[in-house]
């Protein structure tokens, strides 16, 4: 089991352009031996940069999920040199695991682009959607779990859940809730009864925010982004179930597809507390489409990562609009 980040994406080189994972994917969010999708997606981050010179930059990620990875066995990581030129390097990576007859099954295809670093000609980023506490004023799951217990009534089953559910998040990262999020305010969706204070809005104006670091000091430029990607991987699925008061139980399937992944600054250090914020934008015939948002302190975007989801009706009941 890994105790860190940057140990659950690390990959040993096989030979040239091709990977093994130290370890085997982790499981959050999903049930049986399906692994978080943030593993894989973090994994083969790490594999594209391996494959580029330290003056070129992760800008652009873009992949999709072909199918779900295992966490009984590691994946292997096989990169694509499709472009290098004095400004821009483009890598295609493939994630697959083998099976048991030997042969390997594809799980994920990413292209991530690289480019040098170059001066702005316009500095400008959007804000939050809105203000929310600095991180000394936010609690902590520990805190948030106990307030629901004292204030609501929340079942100790239920707090048990979330801890299960999301106990690889607790184990790599530091976090702070806002307590304005619907996140907070019914334990991502786990607590679904209880009403919010933006039960008033619509599901696409909701939003939820945390405070995000590592626990464990990061020290490469691929161990900085490949844990970008796997934290801004959390959660984005099921956004829309947590806003319409369900959770995963409620859903036949409930996964991601594709995401893209937007890195704005050369310069990321998640060692440091950084803002994220989630909303949902739109949902229809069995997909929904989210979006996460990344601040430094300085109040400066670093990332964005949009994903469309599958969210699937259970058997036997008809949709509601």
């Amino acid at each position: 089991m890994a105790a860190t980040v940057a140990e659950q994406v690390a990959l040993k080189e096989a030979k040239p352009d091709e990977y093994v994972s130290l370890h085997s994917p982790s499981k959050m969010g999903n049930a049986g031996i399906m692994a978080y999708g943030g593993c894989t997606m973090g994994t083969a981050v790490n594999g594209a940069c391996q494959s580029v010179q330290a003056h070129y930059y992760l800008y652009s990620a873009l992949g999709y999920y072909l199918g779900p990875s295992s966490t009984d066995r590691k994946v292997f990581c096989t990169v694509h040199r499709v472009r290098d030129t004095r400004t821009f390097a483009t890598r295609r990576v493939e994630i697959s695991q083998r099976q048991d007859d030997g042969t390997k099954r594809p799980c994920f295809l990413l292209l991530a682009d690289f480019q040098v670093k170059e001066p702005p000609m316009l500095r400008f980023s959007a804000p939050p959607s809105r203000q929310y506490p600095d991180v000394d004023n936010c609690p902590t799951w520990d805190s948030v779990r106990e307030a629901l217990v004292s204030e609501h009534g929340l079942t100790k089953r239920r707090v048990d859940a979330h801890k299960a559910v999301f106990d690889l998040m607790g184990r790599f990262w530091d976090q702070r809730q806002c307590p304005e999020g619907v996140f907070a305010q019914n334990l991502m969706g786990i607590a679904k009864e209880i009403r919010t204070i933006q039960d008033k809005l619509s599901i696409t104006e909701k939003v939820s925010a945390d405070w995000v670091r590592s626990k464990h000091t990061l020290v490469t430029k691929a161990e900085q982004l490949s844990a970008l990607a796997f934290v801004m991987d959390c959660a984005l699925s099921f956004v829309p179930l947590a806003y319409s008061h369900q959770f995963l139980e409620d859903a036949g399937a409930c996964s991601s597809l594709d995401f893209a992944l937007r890195v704005f600054l050369s310069e990321i250090d998640l060692n440091n507390w950084h803002l994220r914020e989630m909303k949902t934008i739109t949902g229809d015939e069995g997909r929904t489409y989210s979006e996460s948002r990344l601040w430094n302190r300085k109040g400066r975007m670093v990332a964005s990562m949009t994903q469309q989801s599958i969210l699937r009706l259970p058997k036997g009941v008809k949709a509601t609009l």
